[in-house]
């Protein structure tokens, strides 16, 4: 949770988390070979990360220059759990109701069918694309977000508000009762809001602010191989070095000599082994310690495993080894 003053008073109360969509596939497109024929796939994943990334920038931005007059707070990324787990990318709290906002930032035409309801997507090259239709998924958003807060006595209203990053997305077809528009317009949307019967003082929703942010729970994602288009046998062993993102540094005297840019790190073994386990969900055995790091010294694996605050669980050829603490340690 984060507290940021604005003219007073608390308003932020809690940033957004770092994109784990996009380091995963990151590790995926450094692990997979180039010629692999699902490496178009891995490139989309990680634009389309990257694409999500800089809506919510931009969003964020033009929040921050909005001058507004009336109590509020702010959360943004909120992962809940309701009937189903469920993601809000935005939350601005007033003393009447919550308004949640739903940012998009994809290119080309945007065709909002009603009946089914789905996003027909047209790009600049002419592909069309069938996906989800985000007015579906706010009003599924709504009612989780109604049934989390109605277990826990909040009564309140709920108003969705869908925010396009560009001004070169062209959507088409909204019904007429969404709430629409694009990031800069974000500051004019909240400076015309007008205050309504008062539901909240300050301190209640403070309260609120305090029991979403605790009840935040980050969505866990499967292991990248799980995904049958990524075969765990086609990822590429060796020791990654991230200056010159190639694979197949050497160990010498005690570190690790990437041969291509000739840049040293004692501890580059650390983020390999931590890329296989994000792409296998598995944990580590001396023997694929080994396979991973390209070494043949199993004494050497097993020292590397524990330095690592790596738990040992069983003993001799069975051990496997887990992480007792969490990812910030290879931050």
């Amino acid at each position: 949770m984060v507290l940021v003053k604005k003219a007073g008073m608390l308003v932020l109360w809690k940033t957004r988390n770092e994109n784990v969509d996009k380091e995963r596939a990151e590790i995926l497109l450094r692990r997979l070979p180039k010629t692999h024929p699902s490496v178009v796939l891995a490139k989309n994943d990680l634009w389309n990360a990257e694409s999500r990334i800089s809506g919510e920038r931009r969003f964020d931005a033009y929040f921050s220059m909005s001058k507004i007059d009336f109590p509020h707070l702010i959360l943004h990324d909120v992962s809940l759990k309701s009937v189903l787990p469920f993601q809000l990318d935005s939350l601005l709290i007033t003393p009447w109701c919550v308004y949640v906002f739903e940012v998009k930032n994809m290119s080309g035409r945007l065709f909002f069918k009603q009946s089914p309801p789905q996003l027909i997507q047209t790009k600049e090259d002419g592909s069309v694309t069938g996906r989800k239709s985000p007015i579906e998924q706010m009003a599924t958003n709504e009612w989780l977000l109604e049934e989390w807060l109605s277990s826990r006595a909040y009564f309140l209203p709920i108003r969705s508000v869908l925010v396009f990053s560009y001004t070169k997305q062209m959507p088409e077809n909204l019904p007429r009762e969404q709430i629409a528009l694009f990031s800069n317009q974000l500051p004019m949307f909240l400076r015309k809001l007008q205050p309504e019967k008062e539901i909240m003082n300050l301190s209640d929703m403070e309260k609120l602010a305090t029991e979403l942010a605790a009840a935040h729970s980050p969505y866990t994602h499967e292991p990248i191989c799980a995904n049958s288009a990524f075969p765990v046998e086609a990822m590429q062993r060796g020791v990654w070095c991230e200056p010159c993102s190639r694979i197949g540094m050497k160990r010498k005297y005690g570190t690790r000599v990437c041969p291509s840019c000739g840049v040293s790190n004692k501890d580059a073994h650390i983020r390999t082994l931590k890329d296989w386990i994000i792409l296998t969900g598995e944990p580590l055995t001396n023997k694929k310690c080994r396979e991973i790091l390209q070494i043949e010294d199993h004494r050497l694996a097993s020292r590397l495993l524990i330095s690592m605050k790596m738990k040992k669980i069983g003993s001799y050829k069975d051990a496997k080894y887990i992480f007792e603490t969490s990812w910030e340690y290879f931050i």
